[in-house]
């Protein structure tokens, strides 16, 4: 098989993969995109901070885990390549194992420390103090869940099979929402919807553990070895910094929040932050198929594939990216005042500017940390999140203390601005290309395309339509198909037109 077969392939199977992950995302984001306003209103504002509360607590907790995740999907692609079966079962029970107890360690933690965090750390009105407690010591238990499931739902991500690992997390997602709706519709409040959240996740990891064992059933002998424990430890090392650190760089403004401000602070924050995430899962569709073909290319001679993916994939999450931040700049206010009301609009279409923005600059450096990764140098993301670290916790307490949630927003945005300029610089260093070079080319692709939809969108909104009316919904879909038409006359290159007409050609013979 020639160089272009191969090449051809893995471009393939590349497009496929993110093709899987964000078509499953991007169910799951429309599904909540629907019932948030409903969940919202049937919670309160109060207590969806709440909720929302435990979610942070528990993905804190996140930094046990050592990086050992990341190191066994790197190392199970390797040796699943080379088809060594008893490598292949070291690798995932001793992750296994080790999560077993960080698991334990994790929940236990947040038990106990349920009552100090709920009474005297955050700022939980007294009549929520005593659901919040209970809600905080169930969800405790999701940790141990979702540690154990992360290592399985890994096997599968590390043969490359996106799309049992879309059908699982859809499936199981959308019962979670579903199952969360139809409980506040019976009368249920926050302790049967952390239940039940729990039981779900339980169930998901089942399946997952059943595809896992049904695929490799040699992985049903546990065992420890403790070289491979050594090992997995030298390379989820730098990367373990990256991991106790990025809770505090996700998730301390929103501390800060209800330490500051009233609680309901932290719902007109967390939920313009929740909408910006969510299309973070078209980042996420990307990154995690980058990673193992960055491995891949690592040992080999072909620099030039790793340099052009680097590329190709920062371009693409620009174009994707700042349609959606033009959009919410344009029409935040009346998006949010359809979706969650006008009170809520008047609140929040400000921080939804600004963190959507701040979405678009940190979407453009997840090329660059997969590639980081990849290639083995993950002392790099891992300094400079103890740079930003040391440089937010200060800046966002008192932007926050002056500003509230507008001051969240902005912290947040001058981090990952920070972040990505330092991920670009350090990328494209590894490649030895110049920065300033491959900012050129990055603008040279996408100024006209990008320009033309800010036209596009600022003439649209200033003609102050109803957002509803028909004239408005097609001025919408005349900007979304000249934007896509202007990318792929002038944003894409010849060779990516050719690939991409290949391989929808290849999706319709199928």
């Amino acid at each position: 098989m020639n160089e272009n077969t191969v090449t051809a392939s893995l471009s393939r199977r590349l497009i496929r993969n993110i093709i899987w992950n964000f078509s499953g995302q991007a169910w799951m984001l429309a599904l909540g995109f629907f019932a948030t306003p409903y969940i919202v209103r049937h919670l309160s504002v109060s207590l969806f901070g709440v909720y929302t509360l435990i979610g942070v607590i528990v993905g804190y907790f996140s930094f046990l885990q050592l990086g050992l995740g990341t190191a066994a999907i790197k190392y199970i692609s390797e040796y699943l390549a080379l088809k060594e079966e008893e490598n292949i079962r070291k690798t995932f029970w001793t992750c296994m194992v080790t999560y077993c107890i960080v698991g334990l360690i994790g929940t236990s933690l947040i038990f106990f420390f349920s009552g100090t965090l709920v009474e005297k750390f955050f700022k939980i009105p007294a009549e929520l103090q005593a659901v919040s407690l209970i809600a905080l010591k169930i969800g405790s238990l999701g940790f141990f869940i979702v540690t154990l499931q992360s290592v399985i739902i890994g096997v599968i991500q590390a043969m490359e099979r996106f799309d049992i690992v879309n059908r699982i997390t859809v499936i199981f997602g959308s019962f979670q929402i579903i199952m969360t709706v139809f409980l506040l519709a019976c009368g249920y409040s926050l302790r049967a919807i952390i239940t039940s959240n729990i039981a779900i996740q339980l169930m998901c990891t089942f399946v997952a553990w059943k595809v896992v064992i049904h695929t490799m059933p040699f992985l049903s002998r546990p065992c420890w070895d403790t070289p491979t424990f050594t090992k997995l430890l030298k390379f989820g090392g730098f990367v373990t910094v990256s991991v106790v650190l990025n809770p505090i760089l996700v998730n301390i403004e929103k501390l800060f929040l209800t330490t500051l401000r009233p609680i309901a602070s932290l719902t007109y924050y967390a939920i313009p932050f929740l909408l910006v995430d969510k299309f973070s899962v078209v980042r996420w569709s990307f990154s995690s198929v980058l990673f193992p073909m960055f491995s891949h290319f690592h040992k080999s001679d072909k620099d030039h594939v790793s340099e052009e993916l680097h590329y190709r994939s920062t371009l693409y999450l620009a174009f994707i990216f700042s349609f959606l931040a033009i959009f919410f700049i344009s029409y935040g206010r009346p998006f949010l005042a359809l979706w969650l009301g006008g009170d809520f609009a008047e609140r929040s279409s400000g921080v939804l500017g600004i963190l959507s923005i701040a979405g678009f600059i940190n979407a453009t450096a997840s090329p660059s940390m997969s590639a980081l990764q990849g290639r083995e140098k993950p002392q790099l993301p891992a300094l400079f999140h103890t740079i930003e670290t040391l440089l937010y916790i200060p800046s966002s307490y008192f932007l926050i203390r002056a500003y509230g949630a507008s001051g969240a927003a902005c912290a947040w945005g001058v981090r990952v601005s920070l972040d990505t300029l330092l991920l670009h610089r350090a990328s494209c260093k590894l490649f030895g290309i110049s920065v300033l070079g491959w900012y050129t080319k990055l603008i040279f692709r996408g100024f006209i395309p990008i320009g033309l939809c800010i036209v596009l969108f600022l003439w649209l909104s200033h003609l102050g339509l109803p957002p509803l009316s028909v004239s408005n919904i097609a001025g919408f879909i005349a900007v979304v198909v000249l934007y896509c038409a202007s990318i792929w006359r002038w944003g894409l290159d010849q060779r990516a037109r050719a690939k991409a007409i290949e391989f929808a050609k290849s999706v319709l013979i199928r």
